[in-house]
């Protein structure tokens, strides 16, 4: 399925940013450094569909992880994120996709 290949190499292609996105997202608060990255990848997401539709996806993750999180907590969380989103994320998306495409 080349259309398959194509969108799992594009959304590949995007795992850095949102991996960086969901870290900024989990802090909780950004320096403005910070918020000038979240900002730009933001922006970006405006012009980018795949990538707006990940950080969507990123959002509802991000979501469930967020409730009062210290410092060490935060930081085991951040280790199952980059988890998630290099094992099983993008498997589920794919699948999510593929259900919708029949």
């Amino acid at each position: 399925m080349p259309d398959r290949d194509n969108w799992f190499g594009s959304a590949l292609v995007y795992r850095p940013t949102v991996y960086e996105y969901c870290q900024l997202a989990l802090q909780p608060t950004l320096d403005s450094g910070a918020a000038e990255r979240m900002g730009e990848i933001l922006r970006r997401a405006e012009t980018e569909p795949l990538l707006n539709f990940l950080l969507e996806e990123a959002d509802v993750m991000v979501a469930r992880l967020q409730p009062s999180l210290s410092d060490e907590h935060l930081k085991q969380q951040q280790q199952r994120l980059r988890g998630a989103v290099d094992a099983v994320w993008i498997d589920q998306l794919l699948a999510t996709c593929d259900r919708a495409s029949h």
